[in-house]
């Protein structure tokens, strides 16, 4: 099984404030979810129509938020994970037509302004020590992204400087090798 893209994004928001963000993702309100969708769209014919939908997952206490394309956002209390198929690697090496890493960026950036947020953490989202926070955002543990962020330091180390040295050259086979928490310091305020 190959390893995908996911970013965790700590949040504040009620189910009031879910509502009016799948409203506000349905009118194009956030720009950056945008952008990407109208770049993969020719991918996804299925897609054109395709609305933000809210499901609730009952057995893990989490909203999930599936748009178009296969972006999603699934919410915990604390925590917001953005999921998509793009795989991982595709994400660290940023080597498709697609400017993946830059989008996913993109949009980290503009739910974390959304959120109140000053970071977010890429990780992918199984077959490494990293993508074990995933069970933190479940209603059994239900953790902060601060809690996610400490674990991630005392269990893995230090986060990459750079996105791209997470990748680890084996020769004929390449690791995953850490995690990356973006503070957008090339973005400007």
């Amino acid at each position: 099984m190959g390893m995908n893209f996911t970013c965790y994004i700590g949040h504040k928001l009620n189910g009031n404030d879910l509502s009016r963000m799948s409203n506000a993702l349905n009118s194009g309100n956030f720009k950056s979810v945008s952008a990407f969708i109208e770049e993969i769209l020719p991918y996804n014919p299925e897609d054109v129509n395709k609305k933000w939908k809210t499901e609730f997952d009952s057995i893990g206490g989490t909203v999930c938020l599936n748009g178009p394309c296969g972006l999603s956002f699934t919410f915990s209390e604390h925590v917001c994970m953005i999921d998509h198929y793009t795989r991982w690697i595709t994400f660290i090496l940023n080597d498709l037509e697609v400017n993946f890493r830059a989008h996913f960026r993109n949009i980290a950036y503009e739910l974390s302004r959304y959120f109140e947020s000053s970071f977010s953490i890429y990780v992918p989202d199984n077959a490494t020590k990293e993508s074990a926070i995933l069970d933190f955002i479940w209603d059994d543990e239900n953790r902060s992204i601060d809690y996610i962020k400490d674990w991630l330091l005392t269990k893995c180390g230090d986060p990459k400087l750079n996105i791209e040295d997470i990748y680890k050259d084996c020769g004929d086979y390449w690791e995953s090798d850490g995690y990356f928490i973006d503070y957008f310091k090339d973005y400007t305020q």
